[in-house]
């Protein structure tokens, strides 16, 4: 239950391939994630970690929210409601506060030093409160994305994601001011939002995407101002091409994305400006599915895959492999390997993927996947030495 607090016993071992520390944070018999890539789930000086875990009391498939104290291996237990969207949840800029949303309706803040909860906003009647919700950077505001009740259904299959954007539902993207639970509705339209992102330090420049298989999308990334004006295509895709997995330097000076052909092998790190909306590629690198750099995008972290599907976002076995990529030496290497099996896992189509981002002080990477689950650990944590 919430305020339970679990002594984990971390783990060890050295890459085969790399010879990599490797170090696995949560127990082998509980289901644990991270958050989504570019949510904050570290506090700031690296020593206690936000993460999902199935450790109840809702029966499962059910995650709830858990604070790792690195330095004594300890975990207490945040929550304990029903149909928590851990994905989402995020730590303040000041380390003070949790927000996640509950039951695809209540925008919670819990309060880490007494776990009070706190309502913040409530998704209208007739509104489903989809995804990932992304705060401004001084944690003042939020976007989201509401779906109409009438045209939502659970995505726990890759199926139910293609069929999602054939369906067309109908989708808002707007902001909530975090003080009053005032909303603001930038923009409305028939036809799949996703990934709405505050520009950090920019508060006037929100992105978002057209969701959906990639290689149905000829136009991913957009931008609009916060008041909803100036609404602009980041960049038309080329023919064959998909754009994937975009967010933006966390210090705001670019949108930095996915790009590849289904012509061709290769994948490109490429970047968006979101004023001049000039694209620039920036390095070729093997087949990732999701990139996170350092805060002024001078490292950048993937995590390997396979080729992707086509007609569906399905994810396929292929690299298995972490790569660290320093734009400012032009070097690549794989840091240590994943070995995620890219698997929909109890009900979740994002479980097992490694979604890896940099530690605080950038000397490793964290990660989750199911890399051990052919000897009988469940989905899991890990952090990987650079």
């Amino acid at each position: 239950m919430k305020s339970t607090e679990r002594k984990f016993q971390f783990l060890t071992r050295e890459d085969p391939d790399t010879g990599a520390r490797v170090t696995r944070l949560t127990p082998p018999d509980v289901t644990c994630h991270r958050n989504y890539f570019y949510q904050k789930c570290f506090t700031n000086d690296g020593t206690q970690l936000m993460f999902g875990g199935e450790f109840g009391p809702q029966p499962s498939p059910n995650w709830n929210l858990h604070l790792l104290d690195l330095p004594s291996q300890t975990a207490i237990q945040l929550t304990d409601g029903a149909r928590e969207n851990t994905f989402g949840a995020f730590m303040s800029p000041d380390d003070r506060f949790v927000y996640f949303v509950r039951g695809d309706r209540n925008l919670i803040r819990l309060e880490l030093a007494t776990l009070k909860e706190e309502v913040v906003y409530v998704v209208p009647d007739g509104w489903v409160g989809y995804g990932t919700w992304v705060s401004n950077t001084a944690c003042t505001k939020m976007v989201g994305i509401e779906i109409a009740a009438a045209d939502w259904f659970p995505l726990n299959t890759w199926q139910k994601f293609n069929e999602m954007f054939h369906k067309k539902p109908l989708c808002r993207l707007f902001s909530v001011d975090l003080a009053t639970g005032e909303r603001s509705v930038i923009l409305e339209q028939r036809g799949w939002l996703g990934h709405p992102q505050y520009r950090p330090f920019d508060d006037n420049t929100v992105a978002y995407c057209h969701e959906g298989p990639h290689d149905l999308i000829d136009a991913r990334m957009w931008f609009i101002n916060e008041d909803g004006t100036n609404r602009r295509c980041g960049k038309e895709h080329l023919n064959g091409e998909s754009c994937t997995h975009e967010f933006w330097v966390p210090d705001g000076s670019a949108m930095i994305y996915v790009s590849y052909n289904d012509k061709s092998p290769e994948r490109w790190i490429s970047s968006l400006d979101p004023v001049t909306l000039e694209n620039k590629v920036l390095t070729a690198m093997p087949q990732c599915s999701h990139l996170m750099s350092n805060f002024d995008g001078t490292l950048i972290v993937g995590d390997g895959c396979g080729k992707a599907s086509s007609g569906d976002n399905e994810m396929l076995v292929g690299d298995p492999y972490l790569h660290l990529f320093d734009l400012k030496t032009g070097t690549t290497r794989a840091i240590a390997r994943h070995d995620s099996g890219w698997d929909v896992y109890k009900d979740s189509r994002q479980v097992t993927h490694p979604h890896p981002s940099f530690t605080p002080d950038e000397k490793q990477v964290l990660f989750s996947c199911d890399k051990e689950r052919a000897n009988g650990v469940e989905p899991a944590l890990y952090l990987a030495d650079l």
